[in-house]
């Protein structure tokens, strides 16, 4: 029988998981020294790579033949260590210690493993992740799936602590890497990580760094020996650091012995305190990062129902201790920080094969009630049946991007480069989202499009990480019709392991355009640092965005509601951004008119909105606004959306329906808020999508639902949103 298991990849130790299938629990694998953990070194004799324990001895010893932390470099091309002459690079030596760790799992199992959920850092972008897929491809292990290392790690804490709504804070220092993420427990089995922070060249590394200069200042000043001149008393100072560190986690003060070179015997002490204080930056870091996703997820520390710690650089009493303040509660110290991760990713590898999580319930025996704790229960074959089911539902993992993804464009005035965000951070994934760009092109030359993926939200591109690998779009067609003007359809993605991909359409012509990809040159950047210049051409530039407010002023909008209602629209309009956006309003009752005409003018738009009369058009329902919208809109270019309030029904609503679909095969976007007597199923029924209809329980809702729909356009270019209420996202226009 072939197996499914979890595979942590971690910088400084890895492991391997499963479902046991006797006890249906999570367990890690032996490997065949009889370890559950297996360190991440690599130590090459003759050219031949080994591991485990002898690796690990060998890199402590100061032996050159090793490399390890090479997790840091993935997705990087660079060499990490040159062996004979042959260069690896972190893909082939992720790819050894992958084989390596399976081959050790299968020894044990006596079974085949056919694939794998393998654990990454939750700030990986999507070239160490496509680097990771790559390395394991290259051991012959079928990837099913990449999950963060905090939504394992919550999943296999949440198994047997799983409460609706819990905010789990998960703080994950490994030894080479760092993330924050809030993850919540919601119905039905669904983990959904929400929010995600980190840094991939943070982690104990640092820490253990830190440690041996400590020791080198200490040992220099009790024998005035030149400490780190000496290679070999380097080494030895390096071997004694990690078991320094250990014993510092559990005693204040703490005395390192050693035998140096021309010197001897000698003794020197290190304190809890003067630790903490050398590495007190690396700490504040790792808190910054705590603060700032507290803060984008609008939550506060009183929020946070758990605090888990994953990796085994926060057994540190200094993270414990900082946490516990920051919090007001203690870290959760009972899940082994070490194994979370491995037994996470064994337990979403179960999930095609219907992996259930139970919820705590009550069974009377011998007339007692006895509480029945949450597991995991795995039916992993049609021979093999859990001893009881209790489901909530089949378990899943929801994770999210962890920071915006653009593409760099020429602005509304055509002076500067700026990011163009196409999928807003924090975006539950796979996602696809499509944005399109006007495009001129030339009858002189290929017309050739060069899109470089920015992950981050700065409107500078060159603040944001630039991918590596551009996409050069081909066979773009002259329009010779429109002076060379054509509009091109960027489509990003990101798949459900969190790999970008890109695909481009020209939309005058209806067609797919192929593609390559190139290394991005850092040379070929700089221009995006300056102004652009006259003759640049091959440039995205910004589709127009045209909105037309609408509401309702009928009788029975007298008083506050349309007080609120006005004020929201002048709220909407004050955040958009109108350098690429022109908004007009309409008002409609027995007729329905135009109130402002499209226009850029923020000033303008807020002294026609205020004012806005009731019954200025009458005091019934008895007309539609959407014959005007289409009107107003028929002739502009770009993208078109269109918001419509109202409080009432409509006398004529099938009317109405059919005029909203007028303008939907239009190409205008169409979206419904309705409040007091208002029609729910009307509200989605002339909405472009259901989720563009919202009903908000009351008027004083207003504002925040505008601003809602006012950020979602702003980033998502003419997508609508869920009414923007706090905790939901943003819907994404797909393709």
């Amino acid at each position: 029988m072939s197996l499914s298991v979890g595979i942590d990849l971690g910088t400084t130790f890895s492991a391997v998981a499963r479902i046991n299938p006797d006890t249906y629990e999570p367990e890690l694998i032996e490997n065949r020294e009889g370890n559950r953990i297996t360190s991440s070194v690599i130590r090459f004799v003759d050219g031949k790579p080994r591991f485990g324990s002898e690796a690990e001895s060998a890199f402590k010893a100061g032996d050159s033949g090793c490399v390890a932390t090479f997790k840091r470099m993935m997705g990087n091309d660079k060499p990490c260590v040159s062996v004979d002459g042959k260069p690896y690079t972190a893909l082939e030596l992720s790819s050894l210690l992958l084989r390596h760790l399976v081959e050790d799992a299968e020894t044990e199992l006596l079974d085949k493993i056919e694939d794998a959920v393998i654990t990454v850092p939750a700030y990986f972008g999507s070239p160490e992740r496509a680097a990771t897929k790559k390395a394991a491809e290259g051991a012959g292990i079928k990837v099913k799936q990449l999950i963060d290392e905090p939504c394992a790690a919550a999943l296999a804490y949440g198994v047997k602590n799983w409460r609706e709504n819990a905010n789990i804070f998960v703080y994950d220092l490994g030894g080479g890497t760092f993330d924050v993420t809030l993850v919540r427990m919601g119905a039905n089995g669904v983990l959904t990580a929400f929010a995600t922070k980190g840094n991939h060249e943070l982690g104990g590394r640092d820490w253990d760094a830190k440690l041996i200069d400590l020791l080198h200042i200490k040992f220099s000043d009790e024998t005035e020996l030149d400490t780190k001149g000496d290679t070999k008393t380097s080494v030895i100072i390096r071997g004694l650091a990690e078991d320094t560190k250990k014993r510092l986690s559990r005693m204040d003060v703490v005395s390192v012995k050693a035998v140096l070179p021309d010197y001897g015997e000698t003794e020197v002490s290190v304190s809890q305190d003067e630790f903490d204080d050398a590495t007190k930056g690396f700490m504040e870091q790792t808190l910054d990062l705590c603060r700032a996703i507290l803060e984008e997820a609008n939550l506060t520390v009183v929020d946070i129902t758990d605090v888990l710690l994953v990796g085994g650089s926060t057994r540190m009493p200094q993270v414990k201790r900082k946490l516990t303040d920051m919090f007001n509660k203690e870290p959760i110290s009972h899940v082994n920080p070490d194994e979370a991760v491995a037994l996470g990713a064994a337990i979403q590898a179960t999930k095609t094969i219907s992996a259930y999580v139970t919820v705590a319930v009550e069974r009377k025996q011998n007339g007692a009630k006895v509480a029945k704790s949450l597991r995991t229960i795995a039916k992993l074959s049609k021979d093999v049946k859990p001893k009881e089911k209790i489901s909530i539902g089949k378990l899943e993992i929801k994770q999210t991007i962890s920071r915006a993804m653009g593409v760099i464009t020429v602005n509304a005035e055509g002076t500067k480069y700026v990011n163009e965000v196409i999928i807003p951070a924090h975006h539950a994934y796979p996602v696809k989202a499509a944005r399109k760009f006007s495009f001129v092109t030339s009858s002189r030359k290929d017309n050739e499009l060069k899109v470089y993926v920015l992950q981050g939200d700065k409107d500078n591109p060159l603040e944001c990480d630039i991918q590596p690998e551009m996409y050069i779009f081909e066979g773009i067609k002259h329009n010779q019709k429109q002076r060379g003007k054509t509009e091109i359809r960027i489509q990003y993605s990101y798949d459900h392991n969190g790999i970008i991909n890109v695909q481009a359409r020209q939309e005058d012509d209806n067609h797919n355009l192929p593609a390559r990809r190139e290394r991005v040159k850092q040379d070929d950047l700089t221009k995006f640092g300056r102004p652009v210049e006259p003759d640049d051409d091959g440039e995205l530039l910004p589709e127009p965005l045209s909105v037309i407010l609408a509401v309702d002023v009928s009788y029975s909008m007298e008083g506050e509601p349309l007080s609120d209602a006005i004020n929201a629209m002048c709220e909407f309009v004050k955040r958009m951004d109108m350098e690429n956006t022109q908004v007009g309003v309409v008002a409609f009752s027995d007729c329905s008119e135009t109130v402002c005409h499209l226009t850029d003018s923020e000033d303008n738009l807020i002294n026609k909105i205020r004012s806005i009369e009731v019954a200025q058009t009458g005091v019934s329902n008895e007309a539609q606004p959407f014959d005007t919208i289409q009107s107003m809109l028929s002739y502009e270019n770009g993208r078109k959306f269109t918001l419509v309030l109202t409080d009432g029904m409509w006398e004529d609503q099938p009317e109405a329906i059919r005029a909203a679909k007028r303008c939907q095969e239009s190409e205008i976007q169409t979206a419904a808020i309705g409040f007091g007597g208002a029609d729910g199923q009307f509200l989605i029924d002339i909405s472009s999508t259901d989720k563009n209809a919202v009903y908000v329980a009351g008027s004083g809702e207003l504002s925040r639902t505008f601003n809602g729909f006012a950020q979602s356009l702003n980033e998502s270019g003419g997508s609508a949103s869920k009414g923007g209420r706090q905790g939901e996202e943003s819907e994404v226009e797909t393709w």
